[in-house]
């Protein structure tokens, strides 16, 4: 479940679908939501933390994790994204205490063009995340055209610095021209050799991109059905990224189709309108998807190797379930970069050839 607990934050970052305001949700809001879904719960649920910069609402954070133990015990998991420049050491201890898994976004070499004054604040983080939380996070890189020269040396000198939980994301929100798709391809293939490099001299790879999914399936979007997201105007959404989508327009029919409704609503009517809703997001499969040329994604033969966000996509052509067609390529390129890198030689391997010499 997502706690988006504000839609104000302190940086106003390029790439960002999100719109800021004022709204700010309240401890009771939390408590009723959690409440209700008490009893449908897994034995295990992740409880995540989002904004806006969910740091500029600390105390609500404070007040949440109180109110789950006290009623809940250990049934959550908490994960909080943040871009790092309010973290205090004080919150990284309350983090490990509480077992949180941080998710801290940020852009390495191009972190710059999000906001520049902050930069001092953000590497401190970094650096106590490192001494006193070193397991507890993970650094999530965002690159759009205008920054992708910068991917490969970004991600290597992060590697260099000791950081063990690696990412990079691409921002699929703005057209990928062909020559922006050739500067991703030698970033790739250059972090392709860095990563090997590392695996060769330390036994490990912390960049989750080139970590291998042995599993193979057509993706479907699970929002609504074992996730929901409350927003800061009190409404409730299968997943915070529809509410980005149609939060703001009310009028759209997907509004209708996609928000369980204000949490005045939801509540009393739950047993009614959650399996409704939930319906029309089961149909969210990639084997129902279509590119912008009108071609069925059940068609192509690497539908079962690409996962494609409906609604991420959908930021970009206007439509659900439209896949631009950049993002197809930017789907084949991060294959083939990791294609290079599963083939390259492990630290095992590199010691037997030396043996075998």
């Amino acid at each position: 479940m997502t706690l988006v607990l504000s839609d104000q934050c302190n940086f106003s970052c390029p790439y960002c679908p999100q719109q800021k305001g004022k709204n700010t949700l309240k401890i009771k809001d939390i408590c009723d939501f959690l409440a209700l879904l008490r009893p449908r719960l897994g034995r295990e649920v992740w409880l995540e933390f989002y904004g806006g910069e969910p740091l500029l609402s600390w105390p609500l954070v404070e007040k949440t994790v109180a109110y789950s133990e006290l009623k809940y015990k250990n049934k959550f998991r908490f994960t909080l994204t943040t871009n790092g420049s309010l973290l205090k050491k004080e919150y990284i201890l309350f983090f490990k205490k509480h077992r949180f898994e941080l998710v801290l976004s940020y852009d390495g070499l191009a972190q710059k063009n999000r906001d520049a004054r902050s930069l001092s604040a953000v590497e401190a983080a970094l650096k106590n995340l490192r001494q006193r939380y070193p397991d507890g996070y993970v650094i999530n890189s965002v690159f759009t055209p205008r920054t992708v020269p910068l991917l490969a040396a970004s991600m290597k000198n992060l590697l260099s610095r000791g950081h063990s939980n690696l990412q990079y994301s691409l921002d699929v929100c703005i057209p990928w021209k062909n020559a922006d798709l050739t500067a991703l391809e030698r970033q790739l293939a250059r972090l392709a050799t860095i990563c090997v490099k590392h695996r060769q001299k330390n036994g490990n790879m912390p960049l989750e991109n080139f970590t291998e999914n042995k599993e193979k399936g057509t993706f479907a979007c699970f929002a609504g059905r074992d996730r929901l997201a409350l927003l800061p105007d009190r409404t409730v959404w299968g997943c915070y990224l529809f509410y980005d989508l149609l939060g703001h327009d009310p009028s759209n029919p997907d509004y209708a189709k996609y928000c369980f409704g204000t949490l005045e609503d939801f509540i009393p009517g739950f047993k009614k309108v959650f399996p409704s809703i939930t319906a029309n997001y089961a149909e969210l499969r990639q084997d129902y998807f279509f590119s912008e040329k009108k071609e069925l994604c059940g068609l192509c033969d690497d539908l079962e190797s690409c996962a494609v966000c409906p609604v991420v996509a959908a930021l970009a052509t206007g439509t659900l379930a439209v896949i631009p067609s950049w993002t197809c390529k930017l789907k084949k390129i991060g294959r083939r970069a990791l294609a290079k890198f599963a083939a390259a030689p492990g630290p095992r391997s590199r010691i037997r050839q030396n043996a075998q010499a």
